[in-house]
C-alpha cells in the first residue's frame, strides 16, 4: 500500500503532496554536462510516487524536466501524479497564440492534455502584458486545458490585483525559508483572506540550512558547486552576512538535537506551519540521493508554540531582506542573478 502523505487543497480541484518534489536540479546538472535521457531519469524519480510523493514542480525553463514527467507518466498512466510546471516568458507583448502555444507545448512535454497546476512569471509589472496572459490563461482553465492557475514570484500588492481582478488564482510560489522570511509579512496575510496558497521554495537554501555547513567558513560564491548555492549564498549576505547566519545555524541545531531530527527537518516544518503555506517544494536530482526519509521525518515532526518561539527570536536575530517576495527578479540586487 502507498503511504499517505499529508496533503494540501488548491482551489476547488487540485491536491498535492504538502512537500512537492522540485525538479529545477535538472537545469543545473545538464548545464554541467550530466546529461541523461528523460526515460532513465524517469526510472530514478519511481521511488517518489511509490512512496506516496506524487506531487512534483518543474518549469519550462527547468532543462529537460517537463520531459521526465512526460516519461514518468507514460511509464504508467495509472499512476497519481500532479504536476506543476511554469511558463516564464520573455518581456514584451503576450499575445493569445502565444499563450495557447506555450500550454501546448507543456501539454505535449507533460504527456498530459490537462496540466494540473500552470504558474505565470511576470519579469515587469510596468509592462501590462502579464494581464494579457493570464486573460488568455484564464480562458485555458475554462476550457479544462489547464486544471488550476497559480503564479510564480508575484509580489502582494501584484498578487492583489490579479485576484482582484477576478483571475481564478489558487496559489503563489515564493522563497520562503528560516533565512527569507518575507512572505510572512503582509503576502500571507493576504493569502489567508482570499484562500490563496504560498507554495515555498529555497526552503533549505540551496542545502546551506543543514548540518553540513555547520561551523563552516564562509566559501566564496564562485567557489560553489551549484547555481542553487551560489544564489542563496546572496540571500546569506543580504541576511546580515555569513556570521549571523550561523548563529541561525546554530540555534536550528540545537532544536533538531533536542527533538532528534534534523536542520532539515526543522527548517521544513518551521515553513509548513507558516500562515498561508499550502506546501513547500524540495529538490531532488534523478540518480542523486533521494533524501526521502528526512522529508517524511519532517512531515512527521511537530513543532510546539516554545519551539516555534525560539525558531522566530533567531529568525529575528538575522538581518531582514529587504522588499516583497519576487522583488530579488526586479529590483537591485537581483539576488538571483
Amino acid at each position: 500500500m502507498t503511504p499517505k502523505i499529508p496533503r494540501t487543497q488548491l482551489g476547488d480541484t487540485l491536491s498535492v503532496c504538502r512537500i512537492v518534489t522540485g525538479l529545477w536540479q535538472i537545469a543545473d546538472a545538464e548545464r554541467q554536462g550530466g546529461e541523461a535521457s528523460p526515460e532513465s531519469m524517469a526510472d530514478a524519480l519511481e521511488t517518489y510516487p511509490d512512496r506516496g510523493f506524487t506531487s512534483f514542480d518543474v518549469a519550462d525553463h527547468y532543462g529537460s524536466a517537463e520531459l521526465v514527467m512526460g516519461a514518468l507518466r507514460r511509464a504508467d498512466p495509472s499512476r497519481r501524479l500532479e504536476v506543476a510546471t511554469k511558463w516564464v516568458p520573455e518581456p514584451g507583448p503576450i499575445s493569445r497564440d502565444q499563450v495557447r502555444a506555450a500550454v501546448a507545448r507543456a501539454q505535449a512535454r507533460l504527456a498530459t492534455d490537462r496540466i494540473d497546476l500552470f504558474q505565470l512569471h511576470a519579469w515587469r509589472y510596468s509592462d501590462p502584458s502579464w494581464l494579457d496572459a493570464l486573460i488568455w490563461l484564464d480562458e485555458l482553465v475554462t476550457e479544462g486545458a489547464i486544471g488550476a492557475l497559480g503564479l510564480t514570484n508575484v509580489d502582494t500588492p501584484h498578487l492583489r490585483v490579479a485576484v482582484e481582478s477576478g483571475f481564478p488564482i489558487v496559489s503563489n510560489q515564493v522563497c520562503y525559508s528560516l533565512l527569507d522570511a518575507r512572505p510572512g509579512r503582509a503576502m500571507a496575510a493576504y493569502c489567508e483572506r482570499r484562500g490563496v496558497r504560498l507554495l515555498g521554495y529555497g526552503t533549505l537554501a540551496g542545502g546551506f540550512l543543514s548540518e553540513r555547513w555547520l561551523g563552516r567558513p564562509a566559501p566564496a560564491v564562485d567557489e560553489l558547486s551549484s547555481w542553487s548555492l551560489m544564489k542563496y549564498r546572496r540571500f546569506i549576505d543580504a541576511a546580515g552576512g555569513w556570521e549571523r547566519f550561523q548563529e541561525l545555524l546554530r540555534s536550528v541545531a540545537a532544536v533538531a538535537a533536542r527533538l532528534g531530527t534534523t536542520i532539515a527537518a526543522v527548517a521544513c516544518r518551521w515553513v509548513l506551519d507558516q500562515p498561508g503555506v499550502g506546501a513547500i517544494i524540495v529538490g531532488a536530482r534523478p540518480g542523486g540521493r533521494t533524501h526521502l526519509d528526512a522529508t517524511e521525518a519532517a512531515l512527521a515532526l511537530t513543532l510546539d508554540d516554545a519551539t516555534r518561539q525560539e525558531l522566530d527570536a533567531a529568525v529575528a536575530r538575522l538581518g531582514a531582506i529587504d522588499g516583497e517576495p519576487g522583488d530579488e527578479y526586479r529590483r537591485p540586487p537581483f539576488l538571483t542573478a
